[in-house]
Parts: structure tokens; C-alpha cells; sequence
């Protein structure tokens, strides 16, 4: 057993210069690529923060504008005045007939119509 840890911890041992040999340009790469997408991701808050921030402006000033268009007194229409009669239609006053010419012509049609053929 005690030979098999030994075996082990020497093959770990050997093994561990391996695993610190890095490529440079590879690491290098790899820290390139990672800097510019935090680069991308601040860029994308800044660019959300500025729309919120537009949005927020507009939304005010849309509902500044209704409250001022609430304030203003509305104009209030002229009170209507009603007349009746000749007056109101603008034709003078209103044709007479005698009674005698009325009474004639009752008698013309009442003798129309017991007329029949």
C-alpha cells in the first residue's frame, strides 16, 4: 500500500510541470476576447441605462402635458336662447286668409268629393 502512495505522489509530481506550462499567445488570446466582452456588456448597461432614462423623460413629459391640458378652463359655449315662432325662422309674420274665402273653399271640396262618377 505504502509503495502504490509513493508511486502516486511521484507520478503527481512529474506530472505537475506539465500542467503549468501554458501558451502565452493562447492565454493572451483568451484575456483579449475576455476584456472586450466585458467591454461589450458595460457598453450594453450603458446603452440600456441611457434608454431608460429617455423613456422615463418622455413618459414625464407626456403626462406633464396631460395635466396641463386638464388645468386650462375649457371655453364654455355661448347659452342658447330659444325663440319660437315667425321670429325664430326670419319670415315675418304669418299670411291670413279671410274667413269668407276659407269658408268657399270648403264648400268646393266638400262638393268634390260627394261628386262621385
Amino acid at each position: 500500500m505504502r509503495s502504490l502512495l509513493l508511486a502516486l505522489a511521484i507520478c503527481a509530481a512529474s506530472a505537475a510541470p506539465a500542467l503549468a506550462q501554458v501558451d502565452a499567445a493562447r492565454l493572451a488570446r483568451e484575456n483579449d476576447l475576455w476584456a472586450q466582452q466585458q467591454l461589450q456588456s458595460q457598453r450594453a448597461v450603458a446603452l440600456e441605462n441611457q434608454l431608460n432614462t429617455l423613456d422615463a423623460r418622455v413618459g414625464t413629459e407626456l403626462r406633464l402635458r396631460d395635466m396641463r391640458d386638464q388645468a386650462r378652463r375649457p371655453v364654455l359655449p355661448e347659452p342658447y336662447v330659444h325663440s319660437t315662432g315667425a321670429k325664430a325662422a326670419g319670415v315675418g309674420p304669418f299670411p291670413s286668409i279671410p274667413d269668407a274665402a276659407l269658408a268657399a273653399s270648403n264648400k268646393r271640396v266638400r262638393e268634390a268629393s260627394q261628386n262621385r262618377r
